[in-house]
């Protein structure tokens, strides 16, 4: 029998689990060195592709909408940074992670957690916005969640200091682009530009550029100064608003031009909105002043007159037979709200004669009256630079029936819109030229370009001065001692038309027992500055109580002295009184300023 020294069996198995153990090491040793040299060969575009998705992100900066300000540079449209919340969906790795982060953000965010859980339901996206531009307190919520794969980034938003102030004029700005007015109707020169920047997430989940914030000059959009002057704006839109509300009306609007330039300084609309919660009813947004295109009435009685004369049709001083009233004529009766005889084409205007306005529309012919209308502006469009502007509409001559030639000379049967009235009576004002209205005065690039530029622009010559001149004096009469008394500025003089319009009913056809109330007219009549008409859409009442006269013209009296102390024009006495001292002195008409 062979006996095994136990030494040498111990000493062997050393051996063999030395051997064994070492094999094992080159095994292991050499894993990782074919694992190395995996990844550094063959998966490392790989590799560096999921490290830079889960650290980098391609953020699109935002740009920064530009300024609109008024006459004077006030603001009236301005934009600050805020936060937004985005989330990377691909960092939810599990649905109980997912419905967790939903749940804490519907919270923070008063979202609905459904809504929320879908779009961070969506891992092989990197980006999805949760809620944008909100307001601190929110973001401060967010931020204290400390959750992972939610982030918060700075984005522009638009704000409107004046709050209601010239709603209507500046429309308002939805997720991404201008939604009404002249935010819309401006929206490539305000929008800015948009730019893509590169953000790497640090060690403690911070979001950093790695460029820096782009140059504010590259983002930022144009800034656009207005024709508006802050201080009549508000007055307009204050006194319309206590004219609508005496009147029980649905609402109104008024506007204010500068007849030496065609400037708008004031456009005001009633209901107001304000603009930085601008609701979701299209129908308050709505720029009635430009949009609509509704019959005038006897506004229009001016223009028809001053139209007469000029083509020698019609002279100042002679007589016409308004039939006491009533007047049976092409198969139709005419009637007159105030009874006259005989009047002159001044008594004519300042009764507001309907059957010797149709008189004078024959006289006209069918031709002549819509050419002269067209001289004034109507039937087109004013081009004043706002959206979804209204052409109006006139009869064409070689198919109008005889009645609708005596229904135009009144203000029937064809329709305008508030900036063209108040432009043709501009025209009436500045001694018979047609000026194109505008809203805007400039436009700045952020590099200083200017990028529109606009002043005077003579359209077509209207009337000749000498006409002009007759119509003021007529036009004066009305606020003298006609219809429009209740115009009356103190201390100046003024002139004007009154007018009450039946609205044609858009269901039943023919027309409804609504009215349209208004004033035109312009101040100072012997040195005029502004043209102003002011509009109440439905007044409740009946009878006189419902008249331009009535209800329109107070309002119209109220903004036109506000804007002549606005612009710094004098009263007359005190002009005359330096005339006559013969002083040097230079009258303020221009702004101040």
């Amino acid at each position: 029998m062979v006996r095994t020294n136990p030494a040498t069996s111990n000493t062997r198995w050393m051996r063999v689990r030395a051997l064994l153990l070492g094999a094992l090491l080159v095994l292991l040793f050499a894993a990782v060195l074919g694992r190395a040299a995996k990844v550094q060969l063959f998966d490392r575009s790989r590799l560096s592709r999921l490290q830079r998705d889960q650290t980098r992100r391609e953020l699109e900066w935002a740009p920064r909408r530009g300024l609109i300000v008024d006459r004077h540079g006030d603001p009236l449209a301005v934009t600050r940074d805020v936060d937004s919340v985005f989330a990377d969906p691909s960092a939810f790795e599990t649905s109980k992670a997912r419905e967790k982060a939903a749940g804490l953000l519907a919270g923070a965010l008063h979202l609905e957690k459904r809504k929320l859980l879908e779009k961070i339901s969506q891992p092989d996206k990197k980006f999805v916005w949760l809620k944008r531009r909100i307001d601190e307190p929110a973001a401060a919520r967010v931020r204290a969640l400390a959750l992972d794969g939610i982030e918060l980034v700075k984005e522009p938003k638009r704000f409107y200091p004046q709050r209601e102030m010239a709603g209507h004029v500046l429309g308002f700005v939805g997720e991404d682009a201008g939604q009404e007015g002249l935010e819309r109707e401006l929206e490539p020169m305000l929008r800015g530009r948009t730019v893509q920047i590169q953000a790497t997430r640090d060690a403690r989940g911070n979001m950093v550029l790695e460029h820096g914030v782009p140059d504010p000059a590259d983002l930022t959009g144009a800034t656009v100064t207005l024709t508006l002057d802050s201080a009549i704006q508000l007055t307009a839109e204050k006194e319309l608003g206590k004219a609508v509300k005496a009147a029980g009306a649905i609402g109104g609007w008024a506007v204010v031009l500068d007849v030496r330039s065609g400037a708008v300084l004031a456009l005001a609309g009633n209901p107001v909105f304000d603009a930085n919660k601008p609701g979701r009813d299209p129908m308050v947004w709505r720029d009635r002043a430009v949009q609509d295109q509704l019959e005038p009435g006897s506004t229009i009685k001016s223009f028809v007159v001053a139209r007469a004369i000029e083509e020698g049709v019609l002279r100042s001083d002679e007589l016409l037979y308004c039939e006491h009233g009533v007047w049976g004529h092409a198969g139709r009766k005419i009637h007159a709200t105030h009874p006259v005889d005989w009047a002159t084409p001044a008594t004519v205007l300042r009764e507001s004669s309907n059957i010797c306005a149709a008189k004078i529309g024959e006289r006209l012919g069918k031709e002549k009256i819509i050419e002269g209308l067209k001289a004034f502006g109507f039937g087109e469009k004013t081009g004043v630079g706002l959206p979804g502007e209204a052409r109006g509409a006139l009869a064409d001559p070689r198919k109008m029936a005889q009645i609708a030639l005596d229904t135009t000379a009144f203000g029937q049967g064809m329709s305008a819109t508030a900036i063209q009235e108040v432009t043709a009576m501009a025209a009436i004002a500045n001694g018979g030229v047609l000026l194109r209205p505008f809203l805007v005065e400039k436009v700045v690039a952020a590099d200083g370009t200017v990028l529109e530029q606009n002043g005077r622009e003579e359209v077509v010559r209207a009337l000749a001065p000498s006409t002009t001149h007759t119509l003021s004096a007529m036009l004066e009469e009305v606020v003298a001692k006609g219809t429009g008394t209740r115009a009356a500025v103190a201390e100046y003089r003024a002139a004007g038309k009154t007018g009450t319009a039946q609205k044609v009913d858009p269901i039943r056809g023919g027309y409804s027992d609504k009215r349209l109330a208004s004033f035109l007219g312009f101040v100072p009549a012997d040195a005029p500055r502004v043209a102003i008409l002011v509009v109440i859409d439905e007044p409740q009442g009946a009878g006189a109580d419902v008249t331009g006269g009535i209800v329109a013209a107070p309002a119209w009296g109220a903004i036109a002295r506000e804007s002549l102390r606005q612009l710094g024009v004098m009263p007359l006495q005190a002009r005359e009184t330096i005339v006559k001292s013969g002083a040097r002195v230079k009258v303020a008409l221009a702004p101040p300023g």
